[in-house]
């Protein structure tokens, strides 16, 4: 695929001053076979599967991706990638949520997938915030999306990377020859704000009990940077569980329970946090299919 980031398509996502704030959003310019300030999947002469349409939302051109076969077993998915290597572009704001306008024309269950990555320190740096969709819906008109960020961090992004391709039915599964997109007119939306963020926890954690030692009930605070699902349990030296305090979905943020161990004798007990993060790029960093984050705190009851 020319000129596109490996690390980043592990990914699962205009000339004009209305659409400014993203290069060539519009995609009016194209000096080449691909748009300015995009990268693509096209390899030509082997194929061009992103290619120019005059059909376009605004102005005179919008771009167009297609799967295409070259008679291998796996047909070739589109790619639109932003920036001329597909390394993005700068960006020095908390956009709110991206937009664009799309036709989409799916086979056999084919979606329009959109992966926007913004970053502090570049495409090797801290993620700052993630959007993402894969929309199986065909639409034979422009239809406008409206895809928001998710803030994991509180600081200013300085790079963008946006992502546009054809995807499969179901997470593994190959994309089918002749589904195609028409692509036009992208912005961002609005503006994040930083100060409400900041009171966001920054990692995941779990606090030490207070009081400890306790009788007979002690409160225990956990804090989440992103959403997850979130089982707090108090197990005895055993590792038999004797008290299940949360079991179920929580937003990010910062939580207080309390432990009440009326009823069980003095001792060491221990509090047992396990979190399994909503999202792709947490999940990532602990490689666990299961509780991707585990933290433990010793709870001493004195009666």
């Amino acid at each position: 695929m020319k000129g596109l980031s490996t690390s980043l398509l592990v990914l699962v996502v205009a000339g004009g001053a209305a659409f400014g704030q993203i290069p060539n959003a519009g995609f009016e310019d194209w000096t080449a076979v691909d748009p300015d300030t995009w990268a693509t999947s096209n390899a030509a002469p082997v194929y061009t599967n992103v290619t120019k349409s005059t059909t376009a939302h605004s102005g005179t051109s919008a771009a167009r991706g297609e799967v295409v076969s070259i008679g291998g077993p796996v047909p070739i998915q589109p790619v639109l990638q932003s920036g001329a290597e597909g390394e993005g572009f700068p960006v020095n704001f908390r956009p709110e949520s991206i937009t664009g306008w799309y036709q989409f024309s799916p086979v056999s269950g084919d979606r329009f997938g959109i992966n926007v990555a913004l970053f502090k320190g570049g495409v090797s740096g801290t993620t700052v915030a993630l959007a993402a969709s894969a929309d199986p819906t065909a639409y034979g008109a422009y239809t406008q999306f409206n895809v928001q960020f998710q803030y994991f961090t509180a600081d200013i992004p300085d790079t963008c990377v946006i992502q546009h391709q054809i995807i499969g039915p179901t997470t593994g599964a190959t994309w089918h020859v002749g589904s195609w997109f028409l692509l036009d007119d992208l912005a961002f939306s609005g503006t994040n704000d930083v100060a409400g963020n900041d009171a966001l926890p920054q990692e995941f954690r779990l606090e030490q009990n207070f009081p400890n030692p306790f009788n007979p009930a002690t409160e225990i605070r956990y804090q989440l940077p992103v959403a997850g699902d979130v089982r707090l349990a108090v197990h005895d030296l055993l590792g038999r569980e004797v008290a299940m305090l949360v079991d179920g979905r929580k937003e990010a943020g910062a939580y207080q329970v309390t432990f009440d161990a009326t009823g069980l004798a003095s001792g060491v007990y221990y509090c047992r946090l396990e979190v399994l993060p909503l999202h792709a790029a947490f999940r990532s960093e602990f490689r666990s299919d299961r509780a991707e984050l585990v933290q433990t705190r010793a709870l001493m009851l004195l009666k």
